[in-house]
């Protein structure tokens, strides 16, 4: 095996949930629901091979309360009337637009963490669930790019993990803001060449 893919791997799968998805939601990510056949696929293959696949979901309780600064001028927030306080309109707890899309899951075995801010590792337990897996590289895959994605891969490579983003399984809140983001991850995480499902999937054999 190359060295995509060091010690043992798991496939982060972050937030495609239908505010991110479908398009028309107040969050969509652009062409986010052109990635869930490769992604599905990609999940399948790592199921296959022993490779943990974890999902996590972005959640907030309605009326924003645990939104932060996402309230100021973060995608996907409007800001209420003066007087009133300011509403997320996505991934609202107990909401359809929560729930991560049926083609990807979770399957049985597969793992959720749920988050309210934009980092996977912030104030979850995602580094316990890492080390009681023996993970040591990341597959990063979801939405945004350019925010969730971002945030996590720069987190977790901080934490030394091995960290390496299935470009093709991403999707950003605009495609130019995607291409930013990807060229910043490129930077500091593998200097292999851009990767994507198919070759993730060669390697897994």
């Amino acid at each position: 095996m190359s060295d995509l893919v060091v010690g043992r791997a798991a496939l982060l799968v972050i937030d495609m949930q239908h505010d991110f998805v479908d398009p028309g939601a107040g969050c969509y990510a652009s062409g986010a629901e052109l990635i869930v056949p490769a992604l599905a696929g990609l999940a399948d293959a790592c199921r296959a091979a022993r490779v943990p696949v974890i999902h996590t979901r972005e959640l907030h309780r309605p009326g924003g309360i645990d939104a932060g600064r996402e309230l100021d001028s973060g995608p996907g927030m409007r800001t209420a009337p003066p007087g009133e306080p300011a509403v997320p309109w996505h991934t609202v707890r107990g909401t359809r637009g929560a729930e991560i899309v049926a083609e990807l899951g979770p399957a049985p075995g597969d793992h959720v963490v749920d988050k309210t801010r934009f980092s996977c590792f912030l104030g979850t337990d995602l580094e316990f669930l890492l080390h009681g897996l023996g993970v040591t590289t990341l597959l990063v895959t979801g939405v945004c790019t350019d925010v969730c994605v971002l945030w996590t891969v720069g987190d977790a490579f901080q934490r030394d993990y091995h960290v390496r983003v299935v470009e093709d399984c991403t999707a950003g809140s605009a495609p130019d803001r995607h291409e930013a983001a990807l060229l910043i991850m490129r930077s500091f995480t593998y200097d292999g060449g851009p990767i994507d499902a198919a070759r993730v999937i060669r390697e897994l054999g």
